[in-house]
């Protein structure tokens, strides 16, 4: 622990804001602060550590255990355990749950999974609004909402107020929320009188990677602490991984907006100097005024870009090395290293392949749920997570919504305008209009309004599929739900014991959708998106599929975006890119490839050079990362893929 780490762990003043560039200690001086609070005897629930994903919090509830244990204290997992270790919309979300925020607020907090936000968009076209033009309304209000700006600031009557009146009624109507309201009616509740008792919750709030938080989440948990604040981050590590809008600015200003702020500088970073080196020019590319260390303290080891010909080569050559690797020592090839891979697609690919080499693998950041709701025969995960979430909350009603929708290329969003209305004129519930639509069915009588029958269609399997399996229990009922044999419930169905009923199963696969951590298994190899690195830490990083296109994505090439467009593409990769590689202590490894067949170029979004013609087929020729040769001297070495197969002993 440095000097000024340890300043951090034993500060007693209000406010205090801690800086400092990749493998500085930010995280370690958080947790060392919460170990020496508890040491102290404050009491556990007293304490609020706020990450920015559940991952994030596992490990950092992990080391705060480690902290307490070196200290000497007895139970300090127990311990670790009772205090509220946890990520910022988990917070928020806590303080909206309650029965006087549900009263003052007039919402329920039941976010939107994102292939739900589908369905409330197809419902709100009914406004008549041209799609992209919906679309950039509603991205332009949850932009406000992350920002925490009150509505009657930045709503402009006319079409802005009829839209964002319709959202609410819709959200209203069905018990739900979106993503960017939670923080920012969080916010609002908690400067309000009615949230009074709400405030100032916890006695200490320390939080980590506060630059990525939006603008309203970071006001939320500063209204929460009583006695101390202590913020950690560095505004050139923002990624989008907490809030589609993080504000990093929040956190470049937080000292000068606030009196008495006490500034803590990290200066030193820890861990093979050339992984901190690299990241520090990586960045300084971008903005030659970041962080970066003036010190690095650590072993030097080489850090290496392997080329390989094609994605095949890639993703065969590479577990084989891996494979090697690990024969030759297996503790150093476990939990401890993690492929960083830049998409869904290059992530299953090399999960799949080391699983064939006999690896256990634990994947994070591809979780969410995709398909097209308006194809059943594209929509079978959905289908089967609203299944699953009818079985467990039969009253959910944007799960009946949702039900309703599938398999129409409106998602019956016409019908649903319908129902709403009858509702309306009849001062009726939504259960009352789909069972006045069922009844009207049963007898063979005309729709109480339109598309009434084919909603009660809908509405009847449903009640059907509850009564049939309320009573079933772990793999049975994911095979009643459609889920066996899913590749989004793969990992779900490996876990569960088998005697779950339908509210755990549910609660599990909504986990995956919300906050996301890897399995609790020290053997497995880690696959991770770059933005679920955060607040992680390897032993050994491989970043995978380091071509232009996927890092920094295709957006910051095309000729049609504007500059300004392509720039924020690009350091918004760049961030992700040196923040996440930065995680590395000890090995990091670049893997790319120089071409690839078209078809799968264009499909994923690579960016092409050039296209020639081999063996007949048509091949894309591609560019390794743009960051590896912006790092300048500071950039890897750089190996044939063949060539590192062979100093590893392999043929």
């Amino acid at each position: 622990m440095t000097d000024v780490i340890a300043e951090i762990a034993a500060f007693n003043g209000r406010i205090a804001k801690v800086a400092g560039p990749v493998r500085s200690g930010k995280t370690e001086a958080l947790v060392r602060r919460a170990a020496a609070l508890l040491s102290a005897g404050v009491a556990p629930e007293a304490i609020l550590l706020a990450t920015s994903t559940a991952e994030a919090a596992r490990q950092a509830r992990r080391r705060l255990a480690e902290a307490l244990a070196a200290a000497g204290t007895s139970d300090a997992a127990a311990l670790a355990a009772r205090a509220n270790v946890t990520c910022a919309r988990a917070v928020c979300l806590a303080v909206l749950d309650t029965p006087e925020a549900r009263a003052a607020t007039g919402r329920t907090p039941r976010v939107l999974t994102s292939f739900e936000y589908n369905f409330f968009l197809e419902d709100m076209k009914t406004l008549g609004t041209p799609a992209r033009r919906l679309r950039s309304l509603l991205r332009h209000f949850q932009e406000q909402w992350c920002a925490g700006a009150p509505e009657e600031e930045w709503v402009v009557p006319g079409e802005e107020q009829e839209t964002l009146d319709l959202a609410r009624r819709l959200l209203t109507r069905t018990n739900a929320m979106l993503e960017a309201e939670v923080a920012y009616l969080c916010g609002r509740y908690l400067q309000s009188d009615a949230g009074a008792e709400a405030r100032q919750r916890f006695a200490h709030v320390l939080v980590d990677d506060f630059q990525n938080l939006s603008a309203a989440q970071q006001t939320c948990l500063c209204l929460l602490a009583r006695d101390q604040v202590v913020v950690a981050g560095n505004p050139d590590e923002a990624v989008a991984v907490a809030t589609d809008f993080p504000a990093p600015e929040g956190f470049a200003t937080f000292d000068t907006l606030r009196r008495s702020v006490t500034v803590f500088n990290l200066d030193a970073a820890f861990g093979n100097p050339d992984i901190t080196g690299f990241c520090d020019a990586v960045v300084r590319a971008g903005n030659e005024d970041a962080l970066a260390a003036g010190e690095r303290r650590g072993e030097i080891r080489d850090i290496a870009t392997v080329k390989w010909n094609t994605p095949d080569e890639e993703f065969n050559g590479l577990t084989r090395y891996l494979f090697a690797v690990n024969a030759e020592n297996p503790e150093a090839i476990q939990a401890e290293t993690c492929i960083v891979a830049p998409n869904k697609q290059w992530a299953h690919a090399f999960s799949q392949m080391l699983v064939k080499r006999g690896f256990a693998v634990s994947s994070l950041g591809f979780e969410r749920l995709a398909g097209d709701p308006r194809d059943m025969s594209r929509a079978k995960a959905l289908a089967a997570y609203t299944a699953l979430n009818l079985i467990a909350e039969p009253e959910d009603l944007f799960a009946w919504r949702a039900w309703l929708g599938f398999g129409n290329y409106l998602t019956l969003s016409d019908g649903w305008k319908f129902l709403l209305e009858w509702c309306d004129e009849h001062d009726a519930t939504i259960f009352d209009a789909l069972d006045a639509a069922s009844a009207a069915r049963a007898a063979g009588e005309a729709e109480p309004y339109p598309r009434a029958e084919r909603l009660a269609e809908r509405y009847d399997a449903g009640r059907a599929l509850i009564e049939a399996n309320r009573a079933r229990r772990g793999h049975a009922l994911l095979a009643a739900v459609g889920a066996e044999g899913l590749r989004d419930f793969a990992a779900l169905a490996d876990r569960i014991v088998g005697d779950e009923d339908a509210a755990a199963l549910y609660a599990a696969v909504r986990a995956t959708q919300f906050a996301p951590v890897h399995e609790d298994n020290p053997r497995a190899v880690r696959v991770s998106s770059y933005e679920q690195m955060c607040g992680c830490s390897s032993r050994a990083a491989y970043a995978v599929g380091c071509v232009d296109g996927f890092v920094p994505a295709r957006d910051a090439f095309e000729v049609v975006s504007t500059d300004a467009d392509r720039a924020r593409v690009r350091e918004t990769g760049r961030r992700a890119f040196a923040a996440a590689t930065g995680k590395a202590s000890d090995a990091l490894m670049f893997s790319t490839f120089s071409k690839a067949p078209l078809e799968l170029a264009e499909r994923t979004k690579m960016q092409v050079s050039r296209v020639r013609i081999e063996s007949g087929e048509r091949v894309a020729t591609l560019r390794p990362t743009c960051f590896l040769e912006e790092a300048g001297g500071a950039a890897p070495i750089t190996l044939g893929g063949q060539a590192l197969l062979a100093d590893a002993g392999i043929d």
